[in-house]
């Protein structure tokens, strides 16, 4: 689970590093690969080229 603060989000990346994260195309998503997006006056979130 992507970690919804700005502060813990660095730890997430490193724990995850080298690792894919993609948008799930069963739910209707569009199959692209996510990316964190860091944030600090708003939740973090992951994105992706369609999504």
């Amino acid at each position: 689970m992507l970690p919804i603060e700005a502060i813990e989000l660095d730890v997430f990346r490193h724990r995850y590093e080298g690792e894919a994260f993609w948008c799930g195309t069963l739910l209707g998503g569009c199959g692209g690969q996510l990316t964190t997006k860091l944030y600090t006056d708003r939740a973090c979130s992951l994105s992706g080229p369609a999504c």
